[in-house]
């Protein structure tokens, strides 16, 4: 994928900052009704627990995501795409399957966050 297609399809979807919230979205759109506890969905991604719960949040608060906890269990039920999913996740879940689209993903996300700590300091 070329760099300019990759910071394309990020300006289209709005949510996605950082790597773990790019590897959250594939595994929830790869796994969609998932029972887990918050350790272990850390665990299956390969982040920090504190990375995911930031990641968790900015899923939630766009809706692609809902999770439910019973007080019976540590676990939660984590259901995406509950309200629909949106037509470009088919475009994120093939470009990420693969490492050099993963790459160039990640590559412009890292821009895009490089730019806008410029934009709100005004500095580099």
């Amino acid at each position: 994928m070329e760099h300019h297609d990759a910071r394309r399809l990020l300006d289209d979807i709005g949510i996605l900052r950082h790597a773990c919230d790019l590897d959250l979205l594939v595994f929830f759109a790869r796994h969609p009704r998932v029972l887990l506890a918050s350790e272990s969905l850390a665990k299956f991604v390969g982040y920090d627990p504190k990375d995911v719960a930031r990641s968790l949040d900015a899923l939630l608060r766009v809706g692609l995501l809902t999770r439910t906890q019973t007080d019976a269990h540590a676990a939660r039920l984590y259901v995406f795409g509950a309200g629909g999913t949106p037509e470009w996740l088919p475009s994120v879940v093939q470009v990420s399957s693969s490492r050099d689209g993963r790459r160039s993903l990640i590559a412009a996300m890292r821009e895009q966050n490089t730019e806008d700590a410029t934009d709100n300091t005004g500095r580099a």
